[in-house]
């Protein structure tokens, strides 16, 4: 398809009406799951309006300068760059969050830490709740927390300073800047050993390293790679949290940590024979897959 035959499809001063069909079905053609969905989105997108008006909107038509984004963001998208880099934002705990290519895309999934984390603060006694976010990216985890939870204090580490700078974007947006504090680190380097630390959560790279290859192209091709390679056996990361985290957890401090959909009994083992951790289990998600380790500093 040469950029005049693309463009042509979608001349200036044609309705949604008419784009609608047209689009699913360019969608479709490159691949793309959900197509109706994306549609649905970038529509929305374009237009400054919300999915639900997207019915009332059927016949404005497209000017100039929508066209002209819409064929922009169109093209990504039909080179299998992800939605949501292309919106520059994505939905997380029913809350918009700035993304960029420096940190993965929000999934539903992580939404368990959330829910663990939340039912560990309301019946924790400590107060302030002293809360560590590793790996935090975007800083969904964080801000999440600090908005649930108002008296809460919390530490979002990265090594990366690109994906930090997207964490501050998003604390800042979310108005919880004072009582989140961003660090730059690998893991826990930045830390004296010392019991600072009532909950961990923590979303490591945890994908096999030869397998980087069979992704999607939304994620081999665009998504940061040292956010989601996890050597070798895919638990690189994992042994040198379950091996360093003891050093920096109060006793009866919460663990949760994601894990890769195959890795539940192998993970479960690592940290149940170390003598630091105890109730270790491992928690499945809505689809039923084992996602989240969870457990308790002895």
């Amino acid at each position: 398809m040469n950029d005049a035959s693309f463009a042509a499809d979608f001349p200036e001063g044609a309705s949604l009406r008419k784009l609608r069909p047209r689009l699913i079905e360019r969608l479709q053609q490159a691949g793309i799951d959900e197509a109706a969905v994306e549609a649905d989105i970038l529509l929305a997108w374009l237009l400054d309006c919300s999915q639900s008006q997207l019915a009332l909107a059927a016949d404005r038509k497209m000017d100039a300068l929508v066209r002209c984004r819409f064929l922009t963001a169109l093209a990504r998208r039909l080179r299998r760059e992800p939605l949501a880099y292309i919106l520059g934002e994505w939905e997380f705990w029913s809350l918009p969050f700035f993304v960029t290519k420096a940190v993965l895309i929000p999934r539903p999934e992580t939404e368990l830490l959330v829910e663990q984390a939340l039912n560990f603060a309301s019946l924790s006694s400590h107060s302030p709740l002293r809360i560590l976010d590793l790996g935090t990216g975007s800083g969904i985890l964080a801000v999440v927390l600090a908005k649930e939870l108002p008296a809460a204090k919390l530490i979002a580490v990265d090594r990366s300073p690109a994906a930090l700078a997207i964490a501050r974007r998003n604390v800042r947006r979310h108005g919880v800047a004072d009582r989140i504090s961003l660090v730059g680190s690998d893991w826990l380097k930045a830390f004296r050993a010392a019991a600072l630390f009532d909950l961990a959560v923590a979303n490591p790279p945890y994908v096999v390293g030869r397998d980087l290859a069979t992704l999607s192209p939304e994620v081999r091709d665009f998504e940061p790679r040292q956010a989601l390679d996890g050597g070798e056996r895919g638990l690189d990361d994992i042994i040198k949290l379950c091996h360093h985290l003891p050093a920096v957890l109060a006793p009866g401090a919460l663990l949760l940590l994601e894990i890769g959909w195959d890795q539940g009994e192998e993970v479960r083992r690592l940290f149940s024979v170390n003598p630091d951790y105890v109730q270790v289990e491992i928690l499945s998600d809505l689809a039923g897959l084992p996602r989240v380790l969870r457990c308790l500093r002895k």
